[in-house]
């Protein structure tokens, strides 16, 4: 096991009324205004914003609403939320959303106390500001884990780069599962491959540890809650078991003492910057592909995969054989889950071109099974065409 600190900040109050109970012992910490970020119309159609609004209104805060926030989040949006929070002077900002939503607040809250311009400032000159605003999250949707973490992505459409930059960790985060039982499935259940994609991404780096066993517990989890999930929609306790393993994936746990493997997300993050599409729908298409470039270079790992995530019998099959039928397991659980197969299914056009410019400019990762060509990340991105 490789040497590593672990400090994990995040308070999570998790049940539901959250807001109501936990929201008011907060808010004496922090002064008059806070300012509320969402995404489309959803939060004002199910009642959440109401009860954010009129429970932080009770607290005597006068509350700025700064909507719109895309599911492929941009970053000429969160100029706009930086630039709003200067200009009223705001003392604390609150994600009221998933993963989108989150991941722009935390790079507002990055930017919200330089004058300088924060992408320029993270990608190009590698500076992170020592001071940064303050932010919670109540979340409404789960999936991303980014409620738990410090790294906020978004796209800058000017020049097609979807980058990830680095914000403070959230102050708290009230977790409510009633608040998930108004999400249509097709919506929620990208998030559920997406918390999926973060465990493989954690279990299939370099490498192997106590994090792994305990890893593969949780893939289990996910796995058998989202077959249930397709089964009993209307279950709050499914749904509630889901969101509490999205946010536990990303305590970041799982990645002490090890690499991880990033490669398929780093194709879907450049990818993303063309399509827009949603990340756990865009890695649901790549990731299965992109296993079967690379399984036979760590048959052990992927070997173990199959018969202790995915339930395949090894009697009778070589590693390989086994290897191949976790993947396809995984390939009927993201059927299960009604998720595309391929860019076409989901409605997507990948040209020659976009394919070349994203396996051109995306991450490669080296601590992966087998570190990949530019060459190969171009065919594996044509091949899920």
């Amino acid at each position: 096991m490789e040497n590593f600190i672990y400090h994990m900040p995040v308070k999570v109050y998790f049940g539901v009324g959250g807001v109501e109970k936990h929201l008011p012992a907060e808010m004496k910490k922090y002064g008059e205004k806070v300012m509320v970020v969402y995404g489309g119309g959803s939060v004002k159609r199910n009642g959440t914003l109401d009860t954010l609004r009129k429970t932080l209104e009770e607290c005597g805060k006068t509350v700025i609403e700064f909507g719109g926030i895309a599911s492929s989040p941009t970053y000429e949006k969160i100029k706009e939320g930086i630039a709003l929070y200067k200009e009223e002077k705001a003392d604390l900002i609150i994600a009221l959303g998933g993963g989108s939503v989150v991941d722009s607040v935390k790079i507002m809250a990055a930017g919200a106390l330089t004058d300088e311009d924060i992408w320029e400032e993270e990608t190009v000159n590698h500076r992170i500001p020592e001071k940064m605003a303050h932010y919670a999250v109540v979340l409404t949707i789960s999936g991303a884990g980014a409620e738990m973490d410090h790294l906020g992505a978004c796209t800058y459409e000017a020049i097609h780069q979807k980058k990830t930059l680095t914000g403070p960790y959230a102050d708290f985060v009230i977790e409510d599962p009633s608040y998930l039982m108004s999400i249509p499935l097709h919506v929620f259940t990208p998030g559920v491959f997406d918390s999926l994609s973060h465990c493989m991404e954690s279990y299939f780096g370099r490498g192997e540890n106590v994090w792994d066993e305990i890893n593969e517990s949780l893939m289990k989890n996910i796995i058998r809650n989202g077959k249930a999930l397709m089964k009993e929609p209307d279950s709050m306790e499914i749904r509630s078991n889901l969101m509490w393993d999205s946010s536990l994936i990303q305590s970041f746990s799982f990645y002490m003492g090890k690499p991880g493997d990033f490669q398929a997300h780093g194709m879907e993050n450049m990818l993303a910057a063309y399509t827009h599409k949603t990340h756990g729908t865009q890695l649901a298409i790549l990731q299965p592909v992109y296993y079967d470039h690379v399984y036979k270079d760590d048959l052990n790992k992927f070997s173990k995969f199959a018969v202790n995530v995915m339930g395949v019998d090894p009697a009778g099959k070589t590693d390989e054989e086994t290897a191949a039928a976790g993947i396809a397991e995984l390939r009927a659980f993201i059927k299960e889950l009604q998720l595309p197969s391929s860019f076409t299914e989901a409605g997507v056009e990948i040209s020659d071109e976009t394919a070349k410019a994203v396996s051109q400019t995306c991450g490669v990762s080296s601590t992966n099974a087998r570190t990949l060509s530019r060459d190969e990340i171009f065919e594996i991105i044509c091949e899920c065409r």
